[in-house]
């Protein structure tokens, strides 16, 4: 066993378990801006009608987390109608919780996890499937969106016209994933404005926790969520729906990462706990070229992986203990020893997600009303960092050179940013898009 970790076990040990989850929902596709669609005569003459379930599931994530210290208000909205049914919208959370973006040609891909969290603070309450929409990149005007299939979407990728989405689904009594259908990989037809389960949980063996595609061979690598400290690494071929594990990697939720131009995949190994015998098994970063793992550096640091990013031709790892500090180290070479982690590095908060942007590398931090920093790859010095006054910001995506949207989690909102200095340039206000009831009255 490792000495160095022994300092670290009572904080990882909290650590490990708040961080370990998911969250999730969605509803039929808007047509234009409208809520859910138009009422058809069939639902008009009905005296009252409400459109969610009340499945309840766990959810322990760290944005679950985030989210639990904040009361989730209820509001309700009279919508006008020209005939004699009535509307009335009830948003059931202030947020629909954007998971991830992601953007091909003209149009920004974002996808939203759609739940309650309960008055506990600490359950989330899924009440529908999540929701695909699609922004006009350049100015944010909502196009479209598409209901999934299954529930707590995690990631979207757009490759070669295909639009994939990543999904969790809802935790089981044991605060695990099930290895069934109601969660996977699924694959969105936009024309026709459907999705359906491409690859399922029965087949990966649990929920998609993070992906991302190597457009050129169109395999996704998937980390897995089966349950806390158990998080598999698998390889998916997208066109014959095969799954092959990654041997040797035992919780894959530190990273996933595909670098077309390294033409390697990328994984964050956060390792695993007896608890009662305290031996860890090895939390490092790996590349992989699709036959074996490649150890970047070793493990005598003690900290997890929480993030790999390529930029600058150079590998960039978040390291965390998620309890007290969190760094950004970067991947050096040696004479002697090879490939070796840096002795500098960038300190950030715990909470913390970096990112590949234009080839420039961004740090989101999620620490109090979050922050959003460019990294100087050259000088290992922090080019900028803007306080971003919302929590949880979780994801960005580029819109050109010059701009580039931030996806929020505890807030309905997706900003445009400055590239150049982190300023605010304007603002999709999702809240139409939370988990709600839409009840009809004549």
């Amino acid at each position: 066993m490792n000495k160095k970790l022994l300092t670290l076990l009572a904080s990882m040990s909290l650590a490990f378990f708040m961080s370990a989850c998911g969250d999730d929902n969605s509803a039929e596709p808007l047509q234009g801006p409208r809520y859910d669609g138009p009422v058809d005569d069939e639902s008009s003459s009905s005296v009252k009608a409400k459109s969610s379930s009340s499945s309840k599931a766990k959810s322990s994530s760290s944005k679950a987390k985030s989210s639990s210290s904040e009361a989730v208000s209820s509001s309700s909205e009279e919508v006008p109608s020209s005939s004699s049914v009535k509307l009335k919208i009830t948003y059931l959370a202030e947020t629909p919780y954007a998971a991830d973006l992601d953007v091909s040609g003209d149009t920004l891909f974002a996808v939203f996890q759609r739940y309650e969290v309960a008055a506990d603070g600490f359950t989330s309450i899924f009440h529908d499937p999540g929701l695909l929409a699609m922004f006009k990149l350049s100015d944010g005007t909502l196009l479209d969106t598409i209901p999934l299939v299954t529930k707590n979407p995690m990631a979207v990728k757009v490759v070669k016209g295909n639009v994939y989405v990543g999904t969790q689904g809802e935790y089981n009594e044991a605060w695990g994933i099930d290895a069934d259908d109601e969660r996977g990989i699924e694959k969105v037809d936009l024309k026709n404005k459907k999705s359906e389960l491409w690859v399922g949980g029965s087949k990966l063996g649990g929920g998609v926790y993070m992906m991302d595609i190597n457009a050129d061979s169109n395999k996704a690598y998937v980390a897995v969520y089966k349950a806390y400290q158990d998080v598999p690494a698998v390889e998916v071929d997208l066109a014959s729906k095969s799954v092959k594990k990654i041997d040797g990697v035992v919780d894959a939720s530190g990273a996933i990462l595909y670098d077309s131009k390294m033409k390697l995949a990328y994984i964050g190994d956060r390792g695993s706990i007896d608890y009662t015998t305290f031996e860890m098994t090895p939390m490092v970063a790996y590349s992989y070229n699709g036959k074996a793992l490649t150890a970047l550096y070793d493990d005598e640091m003690g900290y997890q992986p929480a993030g790999i990013v390529v930029a600058g031709g150079e590998v960039f790892v978040y390291i965390s203990d998620f309890a007290n500090a969190g760094k950004l180290y970067w991947i050096e070479e040696d004479e002697e020893e090879g490939s070796v982690i840096s002795d500098d590095n960038i300190p950030f908060s715990t909470d913390t997600k970096i990112v590949g942007v234009n080839g420039g590398l961004y740090v989101l931090d999620r620490k109090g009303k979050g922050s959003i920093a460019k990294v100087n790859t050259t000088a290992k010095t922090v080019a900028w960092q803007e306080a971003l006054n919302a929590d949880n910001p979780y994801d960005i995506v580029a819109i050109d050179d010059n701009t580039a949207w931030v996806a929020m989690y505890n807030t309905a909102e997706i900003r445009k940013i400055s590239l150049s200095n982190g300023s605010t340039v304007s603002s999709i206000n999702t809240k139409e898009l939370s988990a709600k009831t839409v009840e009809v009255e004549e």
